[in-house]
């Protein structure tokens, strides 16, 4: 699962990596929200800025724009930090599959959970609102 999340970041992240830190707005910003975090690793595109960061053992990433708002969020984790409500109607439709992985992404448009499901031979990949209505948005069958 940790080699799945790594991969997530690593291939979602298309900006360029560099050494100097954003903007003294974007750095404020970030520092006072999150105090308290490791491994911060700060990329640039042409209108935002993004750091992906650990926090409580959960990684995170984050998208500022120049002024130091924050533009959208993506946490990666397990199943035990799903909110009950979609725990519970994700494990009352898919009785007979394991929760592989959760990214949790927020904006403006609200929070949504994108959770990819297992069993012995397929992949589910599926959406919820934090209500825990869900949508399937695709399926895999396992090599």
């Amino acid at each position: 699962m940790k080699q799945f999340l790594l991969a997530a970041l690593v291939l979602g992240c298309s900006f360029r990596v560099f050494a100097d830190d954003p903007n003294e707005k974007v750095l404020n910003a970030f520092n006072k929200t999150f105090p308290n975090v490791e491994n911060v690793i700060w990329s640039e595109n042409v209108h935002t800025y993004e750091v992906n960061f650990k926090q409580d053992k959960m990684l995170s990433r984050v998208t500022y724009d120049k002024d130091g708002n924050i533009v959208r969020t993506l946490r990666y984790y397990y199943e035990d930090q799903l909110p009950i409500m979609v725990l519970s109607k994700v494990k009352q439709r898919f009785s007979n599959k394991n929760i592989f992985g959760v990214t949790e992404e927020s904006s403006e448009a609200g929070t949504f959970y994108h959770i990819i499901l297992e069993d012995q031979k397929n992949w589910v990949d599926i959406t919820s609102d934090p209500s825990g209505s869900i949508t399937v948005d695709k399926k895999y069958r396992k090599a």
